[in-house]
């Protein structure tokens, strides 16, 4: 009997576990295929496979960063466009008829794309709001970043405007075009600055304090653009005045509102998980009231970030909002790669380079420029362009105002689009040798 149940340690036992192991693996594969080729028929479950495939997506993206010594947001969003429904289903119309085996249709990643939106957009928001942490005021609304926000928007949208008349776009695409090229979208440089801890340099904090005043005047413009009146009629132009007064009195009462909220509420007493609650509130709300007004939500949430700056307890409320940073900025990035659309990156091409081009020649001659008058040397001024260049999500919206609104066709929307992808994408590597330059 003790020798049948030695036999029985030795043997039966691993047999039991590598079957349990076994039979683990046959789940997650069938897990997986069901999954990725058919979704499942709960909706609810393919939400949890989703949040999951993004974030191993993130850790790839690390490992990937460590390995090839690339900047981190230039893979997360090359990861973006491969799991891209877009380029898989470019790539399995080339891939299914050399292995029949496959099933026929294109693997389906993600199904509820609104779930990635709004991920996309928490991340985008803590992002900027943690920008906002590490800002003042007097560096941000000063002169010198307004002459390069203002310059910033003059020379791309005149360039813009030009380059789609003399091509044999229309009025509307004209305007439009202009509109997305006065864009900034600093999300990537930002991200960029923060990997190389140069978030704190003079030059970073004119990229972010012009970027700011940048997105704001851009907004207008699109209000402008909107409401181009066909006649010199003055009540035609009321709602680009009333996005223009409701911007001016966001920045200034939120200003004022914050800080006494942050001495009542925040600084009264020591922090707490209450009082990093209020932290959070007050700065998705100020995310909110931006887009109610016209403006985007990630000025909002830099103004709050703004003034978080000056709390007491500002380095214990960053400490408590890392892992906010690390679960949904990433997701930010990969959705931008997923937005891109694969099939017009060939189909125009040509319109799309070329715009690209103009995209960030414009921003680093008018931000650049404005960047050397006001002070600063060569390089940096070279620098602070480059990083304003980006127009992703920022131009992605002018876009689709302009498609939904029937202003835009699907060829212009989608060259407008690549455009703003590809400034994102070409912004790392272009920063690149500059930024080995700073002093």
């Amino acid at each position: 009997m003790q020798r049948l149940e030695q036999i029985e340690r030795k043997f039966l036992k691993p047999v039991v576990f590598l079957s349990v192991i076994l039979l683990f693996l046959m789940l997650l594969f069938s897990l997986l295929r069901t999954s990725i080729f058919y979704g499942t028929e709960n909706p609810d479950e393919h939400v949890i496979f989703e949040i999951v495939f993004l974030l191993l997506l993130a850790i790839v993206a690390e490992s990937v960063v460590v390995y090839l010594k690339q900047p981190t947001v230039l893979v997360l969003l090359l990861l973006g466009i491969v799991m891209g429904p877009s380029f898989i289903g470019e790539a399995w119309g080339l891939l299914h008829p050399l292995l029949p085996f496959l099933p026929a249709g294109a693997p389906t990643i993600v199904l509820n794309t609104h779930l990635v939106d709004v991920f996309a957009q928490l991340g985008a928001i803590i992002l900027m709001y943690k920008v906002g942490l590490h800002s003042s005021l007097s560096k941000i609304f000063s002169g010198r970043n307004f002459a390069i926000a203002f310059l910033g928007i003059v020379v791309p949208f005149f360039a813009g405007y030009a380059f789609a008349v003399y091509s044999g776009g229309g009025f509307v695409y004209a305007l439009f075009l202009g509109a997305a090229l006065t864009a900034t979208s600093v999300g990537v440089t930002v991200a960029l600055l923060k990997e190389a801890k140069l978030v704190d340099a003079d030059f970073a904090q004119a990229i972010i304090g012009a970027a700011v005043i940048d997105d704001i005047l851009s907004l207008l413009v699109l209000s402008l653009v909107l409401n181009m009146p066909s006649s010199f009629d003055p009540a035609a132009l009321q709602p680009f005045g009333l996005t223009l007064a409701s911007a001016i009195v966001f920045m200034v009462g939120g200003v004022y509102a914050g800080k006494w909220f942050i001495g009542a509420r925040i600084d009264k007493k020591e922090m707490s998980d209450k009082r990093f609650l209020y932290a959070l509130a007050f700065v998705f709300f100020y995310a909110y009231f931006a887009e109610f007004i016209g403006l985007s939500s990630i000025v909002g949430a830099f103004l709050a970030g703004l003034m978080l700056n000056y709390s007491r307890h500002r380095e214990e409320i960053e400490k408590r909002s890392y892992a906010l940073e690390i679960l949904f900025t990433p997701i930010f990035f990969i959705s931008l790669g997923m937005l891109v659309d694969v099939p017009s990156l060939y189909q125009y091409a040509v319109p799309i380079l070329l715009i690209t081009v103009i995209a960030i020649i414009t921003k680093v001659l008018g931000c650049g420029l404005g960047a050397f008058l006001t002070g600063f040397k060569q390089n940096n001024a070279a620098l602070i362009g480059i990083g304003m260049s980006p127009r992703g999500e920022v131009a992605l919206i002018v876009a689709l105002i302009g498609f939904t609104a029937g202003a835009l066709t699907q060829s212009e929307y989608s060259i407008i689009s690549a455009m703003a992808f590809l400034t994102a994408i070409v912004t790392p590597p272009l920063m690149a040798p500059f930024l080995k330059g700073v002093e």
